[in-house]
């Protein structure tokens, strides 16, 4: 039986508007995916101004946010303007999301609404954010978390499953874990914006680390992931290995999957726990040790993936 966690309407959140108005100076940190180019820095008032009004109804930040159809799918919201069909099997998709989410990460499901804006056509979307959210990078689809709201926003295009099903987890992530580490949310969303069935592999991450490795630029540093505070600081090489590092831990071991709930948890009761890194030097050993077993992981899965490849 899965636990559900009532919504906390005053949640710890490090979303944009709350981190970046309290810290005031510091380079943005909460928004963030694999779409994203360098983040400039961002004038906090401006921005408590776009995303704190974004939601108010009757604002001039409103304007322009799908609300033709709405439809509400158990924890989501979800806001078109176009006709979309309660039943729509991406609706479904997302919602079955949710609980995979929960129970492969060990977290309760939470009844926070997560909101979805979804643009009939990438010139609409481009308007709406090039507007609303003038300083932040373009990229495909994005999400945001304030102290009140989670909401994603993207235009229908022939990615959409994968962009939605990416973002969307960062929303039931947040929802009951709100300081997750970056390098780490984004590791996880990647793991599940995979389609069902495919065990969480992702072929552009394996391809790409096997040439690493084989180039001998590849170095495995789980710490220097662990100090990422900007999304901008995020490379390919840096979502391929996050991705990797959430798949080693899911997909290996009991232990090793209990490791990473573990931490979850407790990051859900207390806000903030020693890093990953530390537990795994711990029930792992050294960290060459959990290195190179990732690395090993990564080499299997490529060959896999080569072995499926010359059997068709």
């Amino acid at each position: 039986m899965t636990a559900v966690e009532p919504h906390r309407h005053n949640r710890q959140s490090r979303g944009l508007l709350a981190m970046l108005v309290a810290l005031a100076a510091l380079p943005l940190a909460a928004l963030g995916c694999r779409h994203l180019a360098a983040v400039p820095a961002l004038d906090p008032a401006r921005l408590e101004e776009t995303v704190g009004s974004a939601f108010n109804r009757g604002s001039p930040w409103q304007e322009g946010l799908p609300e033709r159809h709405v439809v509400q799918a158990g924890q989501l919201v979800i806001h078109a303007d176009f006709g979309l069909a309660e039943q729509h099997r991406l609706i479904r998709d997302l919602e079955t999301l949710r609980t995979e989410v929960s129970q492969d990460l060990g977290l309760p499901i939470s009844d926070e609404p997560v909101h979805l804006y979804l643009f009939s056509d990438t010139s609409r979307y481009d308007t709406f954010a090039a507007r609303h959210f003038p300083n932040f990078p373009v990229r495909r689809a994005f999400f945001v978390e304030t102290d009140t709201t989670l909401a994603v926003f993207a235009p229908w295009q022939d990615r959409i499953a994968e962009d939605l099903r990416h973002e969307t987890t960062h929303g039931y992530v947040h929802a009951v874990v709100p300081t997750v580490p970056l390098w780490l949310d984004e590791g996880i969303a990647e793991h599940f914006e995979l389609p069902r069935g495919g065990d969480g592999i992702h072929p552009q991450h394996v391809a790409h680390l096997g040439g690493r490795f084989l180039e001998g630029t590849w170095r495995v540093d789980l710490a220097r992931l662990e100090s990422l505070a900007s999304a901008g600081e995020m490379s390919q090489d840096h979502y391929a290995e996050s991705w990797a590092w959430v798949h080693w831990l899911l997909h290996t071991t009991p232990q090793r999957r209990r490791i990473l709930q573990d931490y979850l948890a407790d990051l859900r009761r207390d806000g903030r726990s020693a890093p990953l890194s530390a537990r795994l030097a711990y029930y792992e050993g050294p960290a060459v040790e959990s290195n190179a077993a990732l690395v090993a992981h990564v080499e299997q899965l490529g060959q896999r993936a080569a072995s499926a490849s010359a059997a068709e």
